[in-house]
């Protein structure tokens, strides 16, 4: 009998407990129904040591305009911060940075977090670093700034850059993902991003079945190449600070993901883009790796060296009087001596990037890659030859 009573009530006790999942939004909407009372409590009298205050300043987020306000007015200052942040997000700066100055040593940390989070969704990396200058830095958000303006390498949070699932590219990084390997290389956050983009496509594609590529995981280097540009011209990168590393002597080919605006382009074995840079231009250039050449009017310095005999000099490139048999007029030596020949009639990938790769542009890349791959590329050549030079 008492067994028996024992477990009725218990049974009771468990009946009347809501469970933890009831309870949340319980607790949630409980909150949010007081929002008006804590706020009307607060401000009819400054009072920092409140509990209405107290319990506001966890759930700043959850308050409306008119009620941050309201706060603001009453003398808080973590309420004024929290209008700093609410302006940055509107896109006031001005009084953004003003209230922020003002106010940013009476904000608690949780708030210093939500605007550097605010400033990291809009990209505004200048702007988290003045941030940082102020408050401390504050990870991962100092990590990510450092990255988003391309700072250098010992300036990052090794934790926070794992955290976030990316490498930076270091003495000690090691990439053997095949014998072909192509090492993806970025200055910036946003270059890392794309490079990891780029990377899954390539993945995705026919193209992953059949070259004989692998490529590396995107590696952050910061600043160290110092690729420069503008918009008319091809991006240059010095590689010369890179060639002590591991990872770097184990390459067949180098792709640097560039912040400078620029052209994108093949040179020693390296290529390098531009940040914002899609796969249909990484895939033209890719064959830029196996010699083949553009198809458009080449720069008159190039024409003149490239164009004054004759012969087949690129997978789609004769240069001569008179076409191979089923070759067509191209314009690539437009500026050369003699003229120049493709072995497609249509446009192609060589000519503009945008236009899909054709089976017989992908059948005399693979009948290049055949030959090419037996000696080393133009990347390890060029490596040979720094090493000759130091």
């Amino acid at each position: 009998m008492m067994f028996r009573q024992y477990l009725t009530g218990i049974a009771f006790i468990l009946l009347a407990v809501p469970s933890s999942s009831q309870q949340t939004p319980f607790r949630h909407e409980s909150i949010t129904t007081q929002l008006p009372h804590l706020v009307a409590q607060a401000a009819q009298a400054y009072n920092p040591l409140s509990q209405a205050y107290l319990t506001l300043t966890k759930i700043p987020e959850r308050l409306s305009d008119k009620q941050v306000r309201t706060l603001r007015r009453s003398g808080y200052a973590a309420f004024a911060f929290e209008w700093s942040i609410r302006l940055f997000g509107l896109g006031r700066n001005e009084q953004a940075w003003l209230l922020f100055e003002q106010y940013w040593r009476k904000a608690p940390t949780s708030s210093h977090t939500r605007l550097l989070a605010l400033l990291q969704e809009k990209k505004r990396f200048h702007a988290m670093e003045r941030v940082h200058a102020r408050v401390g830095h504050i990870e991962p958000y100092a990590s990510i700034s450092a990255m988003g303006l391309g700072r250098a390498v010992d300036k990052l949070d090794r934790d926070s850059i794992r955290h976030m699932g990316f490498s930076v590219l270091d003495e000690q990084t090691q990439v053997n993902e095949c014998e072909h390997t192509i090492l993806l290389l970025a200055e910036t956050l946003s270059g890392l991003e794309q490079l990891k983009r780029l990377k899954a496509q390539y993945a995705q594609s026919a193209l992953s079945d059949v070259l004989p590529y692998c490529l590396s995981e995107p590696l952050y280097i910061g600043d160290i190449t110092q690729c420069n540009s503008h918009a008319s011209a091809f991006i240059q990168c010095d590689i010369k600070p890179l060639v002590q590393k591991s990872a770097v002597l184990q390459a067949r080919h180098l792709v640097i993901m560039a912040q400078a605006q620029g052209l994108a382009n093949v040179y020693n074995g390296v290529m390098r883009l531009h940040h914002k840079s899609e796969f249909e231009l990484f895939i033209h250039e890719l064959m830029h790796f196996a010699h083949f050449e553009d198809e458009y009017p080449l720069p008159v310095s190039k024409a003149n060296r490239l164009c004054k005999t004759e012969g087949f000099k690129a997978p789609n490139l004769y240069v001569g009087t008179t076409a191979p048999s089923g070759w067509y007029q191209s314009d690539t030596c437009k500026f050369g001596l003699l003229q120049s020949y493709k072995p497609q009639h249509a446009a192609s990938k060589m000519e503009y990037h945008e236009i899909h790769l054709s089976n017989q542009y992908l059948g005399l890349w693979l009948k290049s890659l055949d030959k090419t791959l037996l000696g080393p590329s133009d990347y390890q050549v060029y490596l040979n030859e720094l090493s000759a030079t130091r």
